[in-house]
């Protein structure tokens, strides 16, 4: 709608409002109870489309109501968020724009699959609108039907879900790693812990452990207080006043991550003052020292050439050759690819077929996202913005329970322009990484294969890795690749792979750079 239009249409409310004050008495609607806090800020959100750019559905969870978004012009759309888990929901304000819907519905679900209809209307009055819509829910929906102006969508500068209970809502702390404190890594592929998580010792070389807790996205907390139980009555507390934050102190060890047991582990973040900030995170999990059953993985990896460039050994892109290393050790990874050279992950989703992928049909153990190579770093809010804003509401469907989202590090191509050095572009991958994991407020791992690459360029040059167009990767590299995701996905080190078409003290090297990035 433009500019004259919306002052156009504003008088023509104003007059209209102010000829039937008179006649209309409107029932004003109760504030939140004290403890109400917003669930939807920055939250995840879909819609079924935008006007343009520049009203994005993310902007009407903002906080801001000089933003908003708005649709296709068309009588049938719908707008949802992700409030992360399960939140008691007391009521929904809407501030609409002109454009409002005379007719709509609201949804709530706890899977983003299976819908109740908490509220609907055919005469909604638009304006600032706040409506009485109680449940449990993790999504909560709008669905849009009548136009107020027939030659336009619909449009709102805020929606805002108000309750209580929802932990991924408001807490500050993200997940918690399990860290090796003889490398001084996280330990990726039993970590970050999970409900389920067993965290097999016989898999790991080292058994000094200990546990970090990583903070959401904004989050800055003076200390976090750690408590551990086990099945067995040990149990185990600590507060950690430094960051990073630490179960057992930076690289001390832990003992009784080294004693078999079924623990739950709670790390609670403060202020400075002592106040609680945000609720507390916590997780159940085993330490076993006995061989645990070793069960199919399942995998979907979306991205692009980056991970879709074959081998001219065998002719296997990255996700084939995790599944041949896997076969030749004797596990099991069955594997799903959506893969379009060229792509951004916002542009395969827009080609439907890895929306098909997360529909919740199949579910994964892990999803790999790979990002178009330049976009993380040149701009972090867009790739951000389709991480949290597509993928993130589908993963609750499309993951088991336990499952883990892998962001696939990308490397820094031979020429670093728009930057000055191959230094300063590694910093803005690493950078925009860590922002993207912080952001995402769900389980998640980073696949450290940027510092992977940077660790064998210093000694051996880009040839060696880095094809001549200076942006894919050669044979070496997808091995590399391949054996950094076997020991992620199958929660293994990958020091004693196979070195298939390599030269042994090639394959050996590129393992061990493997293994040590990731922990083991």
């Amino acid at each position: 709608m433009t500019s004259r239009l919306r002052l156009l249409w504003g008088a023509l409310v104003l007059s209209a409002a102010a000829a039937i004050t008179a006649a209309v008495t409107v029932a004003a609607v109760p504030p939140a109870h004290a403890a109400d806090v917003v669930l939807s800020q920055n939250r995840p959100v879909t819609a079924s489309s935008q006007e343009n750019g520049g009203t994005p559905a993310s902007a009407a969870v903002d906080g801001n109501t000089g933003t908003r978004w708005s649709s296709a012009f068309a009588a049938t759309q719908w707008f949802q968020v992700d409030l992360g888990s399960a939140a008691t929901v007391s009521r929904i304000d809407i501030a609409w724009e002109n454009a409002y819907a005379k007719a709509f519905s609201i949804q709530f679900s706890s899977d983003g699959s299976a819908y109740t209809q908490a509220y609907s209307t055919t005469t909604g009055p638009g304006g600032k609108q706040s409506i009485a819509a109680t449940g449990t829910a993790r999504f909560v929906r709008i669905n849009l039907t009548v136009r107020a102006l027939a030659a336009y969508g619909y449009s709102f500068w805020e929606f805002q879900v108000f309750g209580t209970g929802s932990p991924a809502a408001t807490r500050a702390i993200n997940g918690l790693t399990l860290v090796n404190n003889a490398t001084r890594k996280p330990i990726l592929g039993p970590g970050p812990l999970v409900d389920g998580t067993v965290v097999d010792l016989t898999r790991l070389a080292n058994r000094g452990l200990s546990v970090r807790a990583d903070l959401a996205a904004g989050a800055s907390p003076t200390s976090v207080a750690f408590t551990m139980t086990g099945a067995k009555g040990t149990s185990y507390a600590r507060t950690e006043t430094q960051q990073p934050y630490f179960l057992c102190n930076d690289y001390t060890d832990c003992p009784l991550l080294a004693a078999p047991d079924a623990y739950t582990l709670t790390a609670q973040a403060y202020t400075s003052t002592g106040t609680q900030l945000g609720a507390a995170y916590t997780v159940h999990f085993t330490i076993t020292a006995t061989a645990t059953v070793q069960s199919p993985v399942d995998v979907l990896f979306v991205g692009n050439s980056l991970i879709g460039t074959a081998t001219a050994a065998t002719g296997e892109d990255t996700p084939a050759l995790v599944r041949h290393l896997a076969t030749a050790a004797g596990r099991t990874v069955n594997v799903t690819e959506v893969i379009h050279f060229g792509n951004t992950l916002q542009q395969t989703w827009d080609g439907g077929e890895v929306a098909a992928a997360l529909s919740g049909t199949k579910q994964y153990d892990f999803i790999v996202l790979q990002e178009y190579s330049t976009l993380v770093a040149t701009n972090p809010a867009q790739a951000t913005n389709t991480l949290v804003n597509t993928y993130a509401p589908t993963f609750a469907r499309s993951l088991k329970p336990g499952g883990k989202v892998v962001l696939f590090k990308n490397w820094a191509l031979v020429d670093p322009a728009p930057f000055a050095t191959r230094a300063a572009e590694t910093a803005a991958i690493d950078s925009g990484y860590t922002a993207m994991s912080a952001a995402l407020g769900q389980a998640n791992l980073i696949a450290p294969i940027s510092d992977e690459f940077e660790t064998i360029i210093a000694g051996k040059g880009t040839s060696y890795l880095i094809v001549a167009d200076g942006k894919h990767p050669n044979d070496t590299a997808i091995y590399l690749d391949a054996a950094t995701l076997y020991g992620i996905l199958l929660r293994e080190s990958p020091r004693n792979l196979p070195d298939l078409y390599l030269a042994n003290a090639v394959a050996a090297n590129l393992r061990t750079v493997a293994a040590s990035a990731i922990g083991y």
